[in-house]
């Protein structure tokens, strides 16, 4: 399994980064990891021009190469950072340019892709952040994967064991439901879509 880590803080070396290598032992050997940390990419604000409903966004910046990435991928870890209730402006950027600009004239190319949502931050509106990336990955008709509690770190804590076992198991479903998706179907029988893709116009 490909998993990325799409990692919104700044910081080189706080939670976030604790983080990431908490996951990186825990799968060792039994995922292949990318990080991609949006502070080492442009992304620019969306201008609302809405030519994108039809084709890709055309601002020139590194949003492209960020989706390509994800399309690679298995599974995307969402690790959001929380800063003024919710999340920071950056991921919010990453979140509208990616969503409106690419996703939608794409016609969701992240659909039935494994999704997981982490949150770093002090105290309080981890859950909203944590909602609002949730509504985001339903939006794109990703596979919400989670442990029946949201992984949220308080980076007041040097320790937070809650948040630990909450993304551990998380991490360990990922994997448990890699493994189930993409086991061979009996000979001759095809793995089908239970949905079929429902467009909805603009009002």
């Amino acid at each position: 399994m490909k998993l990325i880590i799409i990692v919104g803080s700044s910081r080189a070396h706080g939670v976030s980064s604790r983080v990431v290598s908490f996951i990186r032992r825990h799968l060792e050997g039994r995922a292949s990891i990318e990080e991609l940390w949006l502070r080492d990419y442009r992304i620019d604000y969306c201008d609302a021009d809405n030519a994108c409903s039809e084709t890709d966004c055309a601002i020139q910046d590194d949003v492209a190469a960020i989706v390509d990435e994800m399309v690679k991928s298995d599974a995307i870890l969402y690790l959001p950072v929380m800063h003024a209730y919710g999340t920071n402006s950056r991921f919010q950027a990453f979140l509208e340019r990616v969503g409106y600009g690419f996703m939608r004239p794409r016609e969701r190319p992240l659909r039935d892709k494994l999704a997981a949502v982490a949150v770093v931050g002090r105290r309080y509106g981890h859950t909203a952040v944590f909602g609002q990336v949730v509504l985001n990955v339903l939006l794109n008709k990703m596979v919400l994967v989670g442990s029946g509690f949201p992984a949220t770190f308080n980076t007041q804590l040097i320790q937070d064991p809650e948040a630990e076992q909450a993304l551990q198991e998380t991490l360990d479903r990922l994997i448990e439901h890699y493994h189930k998706l993409h086991e061979r179907p009996p000979h001759g029988v095809e793995r089908l879509r239970l949905l079929k893709q429902v467009q909805f116009q603009t009002g």
